[in-house]
């Protein structure tokens, strides 16, 4: 009887024995196997660390080589989840330092153990120097928190030419499952908007690597392997820093775009959007609270308005009702046109801004007379507008090198039925020949259009980047003109659009803006605005004989272009061009007190 208990007990103990092996079989097998690999990169880890070298970002320059981005050092804080071994200590301690709450710092820790529980996770770029001794001096108590010195873009002139040279954002996880494989890295900063986004690829340069081994604390003990990072490349814009300053000082503090461009093939020389940001705020990655400002600023600085603001063009339209009006043959330069300062359509009254009494067609361009467009419009019709207005490149994108361009709108009578469900009205037609109604463009498209009248029939397409070279000099690409399109007119069209807007200037609208030495042709515009005062507008080109430069200027909710566009296009040319400026210390004109809504018909030069 002891004996057969003896056994069952034994067999008990045996059989608990053989579980226990088997789970620890079991544990070992799912270690060795299963987790092998993590375990061995832990125990690695613990004693050898692999860190990423941050590559500085390529550097933008002007024209002339002047630097418009740069990279500065500054100090970055990780934290190594391999290496951290008391959180809850480490990371209140942590988060005060670096102006965080534990919360922020945790929320991170969790994001990266989903995707990447290895890599060193980012807590706060350019980090105060002050910040940076108390943690050294804490580093003891504070294993896990590792300190790198890492380049930082540096916006040498704040806002200027924000727009176009864009800003910086961290890549996030789902644009790294497919930038990883091109070097990419998590929590790195990629390019967002502008030149920096367009050409994120040149300006990125090649991290480098070191391995070190450390100690239990985390400490270097000694440096095992150097990969040295490759800077990115440099990257040089059409850009001309003195005549974007001087775009962007005449502009101040007024809404609006300003565009200067080669009108031979299209190099930007200038690109201003009013308000902007300082793209530094985002070069560390911005705060929530800034980014909300941004977004919830009534005035929309993130907007572009050279190339995403669409706007009715107001009188810079009557270049292509010109050009339609010509080429149909229903008016010749000297045609004759009479004034009473309004035009009836039915029991409608259409105003101009004055009385010009008896005109020629020259004159008329001249003067901006609305009566001689009104006129000229109902022949021309509404289907030929809109051609000769896509002709001019309206309606579509221009192709320029950012992003988001606005196509703008070139109405028709299909387009009404299409988009309003109504039909076309005759007063449509006179306000499309005079750039109101449903025409919206964007000042590059303007600038555009102005530029193919004057280098005589074709349309370039606007570009920013000339040239990319190597850290070293060498050069990679010169970016090549894209070719332009030739629009279909005759000769004698575009000489007689070419005296028009050379009569602007000389005796017309913008006779103010003349300057001795420079001869300039151009085109005012004066938008209806339902929602205030009206857009100001300038177009011109200079030298008249031999084009150098297309400039045009948006301001909204001021007035007159004449009055508060023209001066802006005055001053970039002086610049531009190295007149003396003696106008440059005294502001422009102020918009004077809001008007009451614009009275439907109604539109001036």
């Amino acid at each position: 009887m002891d004996r057969d208990l003896f056994e069952r007990r034994l067999t008990v103990v045996l059989v608990v024995v053989g579980a226990l092996l088997l789970a620890l079989a079991v544990r070992l097998w799912q270690i060795q196997i299963l987790q092998g690999e993590y375990f061995l990169r832990l125990a690695e880890e613990n004693r050898i660390r692999i860190t990423s070298i941050v590559a500085p970002r390529g550097l933008i320059k002007d024209r002339h080589g002047r630097p418009l981005i740069l990279n500065r050092a500054a100090f970055t804080v990780y934290l190594l989840p391999t290496e951290l071994r008391d959180s809850a200590q480490v990371i209140p301690e942590v988060a005060r330092k670096l102006g965080m709450t534990p919360a922020e710092v945790n929320d991170k820790l969790a994001v990266a153990a989903q995707e990447r529980p290895f890599d060193p996770v980012l807590l706060r770029r350019d980090i105060p120097k002050e910040a940076i001794a108390a943690l050294e001096e804490n580093r003891m108590d504070l294993p896990g928190v590792l300190v790198q010195v890492e380049p930082v873009r540096d916006y040498l002139h704040g806002a200027l030419a924000a727009h176009l040279l864009g800003y910086l954002g961290e890549v996030d996880d789902r644009a790294l499952a497919t930038l990883r494989g091109q070097g990419y890295e998590a929590g790195e900063l990629i390019g967002k908007d502008g030149v920096e986004r367009i050409y994120d690829r040149y300006l990125k340069g090649r991290n480098g690597q070191i391995q070190a081994e450390v100690d239990a604390q985390g400490r270097p003990l000694r440096q095992l392997a150097k990969i040295p990072p490759s800077p990115g490349n440099t990257v040089t814009l059409g850009i001309d820093l003195d005549v974007q300053q001087a775009a962007e000082d005449a502009l101040g503090s007024r809404v609006g775009a300003v565009v200067a461009m080669d009108p031979n093939d299209g190099t930007i020389v200038a690109l201003v959007s009013h308000p902007a940001f300082n793209p530094n705020l985002f070069a560390t990655g911005i705060t929530v609270p800034a980014w909300t400002k941004l977004l919830r600023d009534p005035l929309q600085p993130l907007l572009d308005r050279a190339t995403q603001g669409g706007y009715p063009m107001g009188s810079v339209f009557k270049i292509v009702t010109a050009t339609a009006a010509l080429e149909l043959g229903v008016v010749q330069p000297g045609t004759r046109f009479f004034c009473p300062g309004f035009y009836t359509l039915g029991n409608r009254v259409f105003h101009d801004h004055e009385a010009h009494g008896s005109l020629n067609f020259l004159e008329g361009i001249a003067q901006s007379c609305n009566v001689v467009f009104w006129t000229l419009a109902r022949p021309v019709g509404p289907d030929a507008l809109a051609r000769y207005a896509k002709m001019y490149g309206l309606g579509q994108t221009t192709g320029i090198d950012l992003v988001q361009e606005s196509a703008g709108i070139v109405p028709d009578p299909d387009w009404k039925l299409r988009v309003w469900k109504e039909a076309w009205y005759p007063g449509d037609t006179l306000n499309s020949a005079v750039g109101q109604g449903f025409m919206l463009a964007t000042p590059i498209q303007v600038a555009r259009l102005v530029a193919a009248v004057a280098n005589g029939g074709r349309l370039v397409t606007p570009h920013i980047v000339t040239e990319i070279t190597s850290p070293d000099g060498q050069a990679l690409l010169r970016v090549a003109p894209p070719p332009a399109r030739t629009i279909h007119v005759y000769p004698q069209t575009l000489a007689i659009l070419q005296a028009g807007l050379v009569a602007v200037v000389t005796h017309g609208t913008a006779a103010s803006i003349q300057m001795p030495g420079l001869a300039v042709a151009g085109k005012t515009g004066t938008a209806e605005n339902p929602h205030g005062r009206p857009h100001a507008w300038f177009a011109g080109y200079a030298p008249v004989k031999d084009p150098q430069l297309v400039v045009v200027a948006l301001v909204e909710n001021v007035g007159y272009g004449a009055e508060f566009a023209a001066p802006i296009v005055q001053r970039v040319l002086q610049v531009a061009f190295g007149l003396p400026t003696p106008g440059a210390g005294r502001p422009l004109p102020a918009p004077p007190a809001p008007l009451p809504s614009a009275v439907p018909g109604e539109a001036h030069p």
